[in-house]
């Protein structure tokens, strides 16, 4: 496998990267050296490479607004793409390959996804919104291919961070370490599933040819039994690992809080930026709560009178409509009231005019002007209504109304998420304040109680294989027993776990000379504590006893425990090397803070006889501070394809790429 080409539109720090990753052909200059700042963005393109091959974690709003970049302006409409060039082999067959992932919001503020994989001109596509059987079976055809060139379960064996690597390999876990990578690169672990799956056909056929139902629900018993403690021995491991990783990633704290030494003004930073973040929440907490008694005191407005506009709008339109030619015939109708006053204007005027020849009678001239008033042309069938009624009519016909609940739906599960955060980071807090006075006894205690869960779990797992142990030789018996029975089907089914065992172990002896071959020469090379006078390197031939040892000339074990960090990275370094020359797969390797913690003279060594024979194309990330201009420099010059720096663009929040490595070209570009 070959990567070409990496491209990222507003991943991050980055608005617009194309970033060309080719070797030339052949070995003689494997080497892209990509240089940056702290924070600069080179753990980022490490993050679009690996999101690129296996796609970005999505899953809510804020996890899409936090891989955006910052200075994206329209965040509704903006696309976060990866798009990731490589080459790799298929059946011994060269393909090209163009896989290309992108991520937006919907209009409802959920996060969808659109994948294409252009395979030498056949594309397969798939995407958030197609059925869910059809989006199955592109996206399973998707990882297959995917699948062929480098698994995701071994990507963590290519593309890794060098510091990192060196805090697994804290304590004693370096066998255990070296055995893991063994297993999974080399393909063996498959053979040990095979050999189980073996094993639970065995039993099953095994109780069906019981002939006593007494003796057949026995064995049955027996089998859920071994099972369910088969089940409970992986969880303990599970978690056993949960907590050596705790161990490994706070042991430093632990030593330099025991010690006294503490960072205050770190810490109240961190306190600080904790609070503001549980103040943010909050302050959105109580918007959100704002918002949904306002919507629940106006119930009716956003719910009720939405509908009844809709399901009464014809009638009340007709309503309105006759009131209103009521209203215009009441207007040209003059109330009693008015009229008397007119008349006794009227009159008042006529006499002083002596117009009048004898005294006018106001009573019967009222009666004759009421009755020559038009009457209405038809009775009022709302009269009922009053006027506060039938303004009430008139604004629900001519009112728009929006649904604020959508909205508030989506706040509040982002708002879940960070309340559900806001325990945790009062302990951070907490945790921050007692190191900063000196009495952290939050995380030492907890610490403490790790390393007695360890012990606890160690202890129980003991007591585990034990019975399961016990239970298998019961199980035995009854196999025993069939076996007096002469039965093919289960002669063949009970030779499968041991094939299958055999066969891993076959695959171990075949590849262990070379393996130790390889790290025999690579360790005297690269280890510089030891360098030149290791005699030999001895991997077990059993893959369920696997161990790693290395002897010195004087006839004497180096205990790998016994190694110091920089002297353990450089041991699993040369074994990752090794693994890469004769694994199934043929990956790049791409090495993030390259140096870890490497000491000066295995600085050097590792310039110029690791990195430039780990692999067919090595991608280096690194600050000025670990592959120094000058000398460093000057000894992986002649390996180098590529070289371009990383510069962070602080006023605009993005990341820029420029060729050269910082400022200095001294690759063959």
């Amino acid at each position: 496998m070959l990567l070409k080409r990496i491209k990222a539109q507003h991943f991050k720090t980055y608005q617009h990267l194309d970033l060309d990753l080719t070797v030339p052909a052949g070995d003689e200059r494997p080497i892209i050296l990509i240089g940056g700042a702290n924070g600069g963005g080179k753990t980022t393109l490490f993050e679009a490479i690996y999101g690129g091959l296996y796609g970005l974690k999505v899953k809510t709003a804020r996890d899409f607004e936090m891989l955006l970049n910052a200075s994206v302006t329209d965040r509704s409409k903006t696309q976060i793409v990866l798009e990731l060039h490589f080459a790799g082999k298929v059946l011994q067959q060269e393909q090209q390959y163009i896989l290309k992932r992108t991520y937006m919001l919907n209009p409802a503020q959920q996060p969808v996804e659109s994948v294409t994989l252009n395979m030498d001109g056949n594309l397969f596509t798939y995407g958030s919104a197609m059925a869910a059987r059809e989006r199955l079976r592109a996206e399973a055809e998707v990882n297959k291919i995917i699948k062929a060139n480098l698994p995701q379960e071994l990507s963590r064996y290519f593309l890794f961070d060098a510091m990192e690597s060196g805090n697994l390999l804290k304590q004693d876990q370096l066998n255990r370490v070296i055995r893991e990578n063994i297993e999974n690169v080399m393909g063996f672990q498959k053979y040990a599933q095979l050999a189980h799956g073996a094993e639970l056909l065995v039993q099953q056929h095994t109780a069906s040819r019981l002939e006593l139902d007494k003796e057949r629900e026995e064995y049955h018993k027996l089998t859920v039994a071994k099972h369910t403690l088969e089940e409970t021995i992986r969880r303990h491991e599970e978690r056993l690992a949960q907590c050596r990783r705790y161990a490994v990633e706070h042991h430093d704290t632990y030593r330099q809080l025991q010690a006294g030494m503490d960072a205050e003004e770190t810490l109240t930073q961190k306190i600080k930026t904790v609070q503001g973040q549980m103040q943010t929440t909050l302050e959105r907490q109580r918007s959100y709560r704002e918002g949904v008694d306002s919507f629940v005191r106006s119930l009716e407005t956003h719910v009720g009178l939405p509908q009844l506009h809709q399901a009464f709008r014809a009638e009340i339109g007709l309503v309105l409509q006759s009131q209103a030619q009521q209203d215009e015939q009441r207007d040209q109708q003059l109330s009693p009231d008015v009229l008397d006053r007119l008349l006794q204007q009227v009159v008042r005027y006529l006499d002083e005019q002596q117009a009048l020849a004898a005294p006018l009678d106001t009573a019967d001239l009222r009666r004759y002007l009421l009755a020559g008033q038009p009457a209405p042309d038809a009775p009022n069938p709302y009269a009922y209504l009053d006027p506060a009624e039938v303004r009430a009519l008139t604004a629900l016909l001519h009112s728009s109304f929006s649904n604020p609940f959508p909205p508030l739906a989506a706040q509040q599960v982002e708002l879940t998420e960070a309340l559900a955060g806001l325990n945790q980071q009062q302990e951070q807090i907490e945790g921050y304040k007692a190191q900063i006075s000196g009495h952290d006894y939050t995380l030492l205690k907890a610490y403490e109680q790790n390393e007695g869960e360890i012990k606890q779990l160690e202890g129980a797992l003991k007591v585990h294989r034990d019975d399961l142990k016990r239970l298998s030789e019961r199980i035995h018996q009854f196999d025993i027993q069939v076996d007096n029975d002469p039965d093919p089907r289960l002669e063949a089914l009970q030779k499968l776990p041991t094939f299958f065992r055999e066969v891993a172990n076959t695959l171990l002896r075949t590849k262990k000379q070379q393996i130790e071959t390889q790290m025999l020469h690579d360790l005297n090379l690269n280890l510089v504590a030891y360098q030149g006078v290791i005699e030999r390197v001895e991997l077990s031939e059993e893959l369920r006893d696997l161990a790693f040892r290395l002897y010195h000339t004087a006839g004497n074990e180096i205990y790998l425990d016994q190694l110091n960090t920089a002297s353990k990275q450089v041991v699993v370094q040369c074994l990752l090397k090794a693994l890469h020359e004769f694994g199934d797969y043929d990956p790049p390797v791409m090495i993030d803070t390259v140096m870890g913690v490497l000491d000066e003279r295995s600085r050097a060594t590792m310039l110029e006889s690791y990195f430039p024979r780990v692999s067919h194309q090595t991608i280096l990330l690194s600050s000025d501070s670990e592959i120094r201009l000058g000398d460093d420099l000057e000894r992986i010059r002649p390996f180098l394809a590529r070289t371009y720096t990383l510069v962070r663009d602080k006023q605009n929040q993005c990341t820029d790429v420029v060729e050269g490595y910082f400022g200095q070209h001294p690759s063959h570009q």
